[in-house]
């Protein structure tokens, strides 16, 4: 993982906005004025035509790039967000199948799967935030939710069923949680970054090709021209990293979880024989 843009990605959006602003400001101005005072408008006038032809070519082949950039970052992001839905709904999903098993088998379940929702609330969302990994915490819950579900031992053919179920859903609990840490820290291609920061050289500099009789129009127009291309690549690096800053997967999909289990785990021990509860409340 590129760590300057991970750190970049994680700065607060309305700062970098005033940076690229104040930069798009001052950089504009800057390089109009070296220009102007080595050419005239007279002397750049002759090549209006030119530039603006070879303009043209120029800005559909970097914007098709950019755009190509912009759009896989979306959809990265997109599937991320997708991946976090549909491991919550997979949690919800192994909950109540669980509790087709014998009372202490399910007990155990139950509190694992809890256990797990919280952990990934309370510590692996900040770990995949600052630094794109797991939590250690957050481990050491999915393991035990598997070692307990090693203890599966079905007595009747419903519970049989349930258990196939289960496992099919446990093991895609896995692959989704994987998908879930390898998202956190996948990075568009170096090859797209190189083309797209080199080519924004170009896009910029054409712009005081062109001649113009006042300059504030020129310096407004390459201002415009940089802020821009800043924030379309401002876009792509928030995207690249969608547990990251604040453009970032929401771990909401979670919270609601919890809240939904606990409210089970309520429902559920008032429909308990006393018994059970008695071994509920020892563990």
């Amino acid at each position: 993982m590129s760590t300057w843009m991970h750190t970049a990605s994680y700065f607060p959006l309305w700062l970098t906005l005033t940076i690229i602003m104040a930069a798009c400001t001052g950089l504009s101005w800057l390089l109009v004025q070296i220009v102007r005072r080595h050419q005239t408008y007279p002397q750049l006038k002759e090549n209006n035509e030119f530039v603006g032809f070879t303009y043209a070519v120029y800005g559909v082949i970097y914007g098709v790039v950019l755009a190509f950039t912009i759009v896989t970052a979306w959809e990265h992001y997109s599937d991320a967000e997708h991946i976090v839905m549909h491991e919550a709904t997979i949690l919800s999903e192994l909950w109540r199948d669980a509790g087709a098993f014998q009372p202490e088998v399910t007990i155990e379940i139950h509190k694992d799967i809890r256990d797990y929702v919280s952990s990934v609330i309370e510590h692996e969302w900040a770990e995949l935030s600052r630094h794109g990994r797991h939590s250690k915490t957050t481990v050491a819950a999915y393991e035990a939710l598997w070692s307990n579900s090693y203890l599966i031992h079905p007595e009747t053919k419903n519970q049989e069923s349930f258990l196939a179920e289960y496992l099919s859903k446990i093991n895609e609990l896995s692959g989704t949680r994987r998908l879930r840490l390898m998202y956190s820290s996948a990075e568009i291609n170096g090859i797209l970054w190189l083309v797209m920061l080199v080519g924004a050289v170009p896009t910029i500099a054409y712009t005081l090709l062109f001649s113009a009789k006042h300059g504030w129009v020129q310096v407004m127009i390459t201002g415009f021209m940089i802020g821009l291309v800043s924030l379309c690549l401002l876009v792509a690096l928030c995207l690249q990293y969608p547990f990251t800053g604040r453009v970032s997967v929401s771990v909401e999909p979670f919270v609601e979880l919890a809240q939904t289990l606990d409210e089970r785990a309520a429902t559920d021990a008032a429909r308990m024989p006393p018994v059970t509860q008695q071994l509920q409340e020892t563990r």
